[in-house]
């Protein structure tokens, strides 16, 4: 693969690896502030998944040899329950295009299908943080 490529795929994952890890650290907090109890374990859910895709990416990153590039966001503060859901989904999307690149991208068959893969969970996610904006907005 030439260095260019290289240099594409890396940047393509450390900017998945970036929005993985956006607000994992706060979904806890978030989530300890959801009453419905079904909703809050949703939330759950779409964090520990976020948490295995981020050491997925990582160790991609790290494969190819890259550094992973680490990044928070800071806590959504004074942000209500389905704007942090409404960002959240914009953010799952885009981490499911990015995933999606990469697979594109990467030579590597193995990485290739767990790109692809992750691609698919994001349309997963994207349906769980579909599921927890309508039960946020009917309460």
């Amino acid at each position: 693969m030439n260095e260019k490529k290289s240099q594409q795929i890396l940047d393509l994952l450390n900017q998945a690896l970036k929005l993985e890890y956006s607000i994992i650290i706060h979904m806890p907090r978030i989530a300890s502030s959801i009453k419905d109890e079904e909703t809050k374990d949703l939330a759950i859910i779409l964090g520990n998944a976020s948490v295995k895709h981020a050491d997925t990416v990582a160790n991609a990153i790290t494969s190819l040899g890259g550094n992973p590039e680490w990044g928070f966001e800071a806590a959504p503060v004074g942000k209500d329950l389905i704007g942090i859901f409404e960002q959240q989904l914009d953010k799952e999307k885009l981490a499911r295009d990015l995933h999606q690149q990469s697979a594109n991208l990467i030579s590597d068959k193995l990485l290739k299908l767990r790109f692809a893969q992750l691609a698919k969970d994001e349309e997963g996610h994207i349906q769980i943080v579909n599921d927890i904006l309508a039960r946020l907005k009917q309460s």
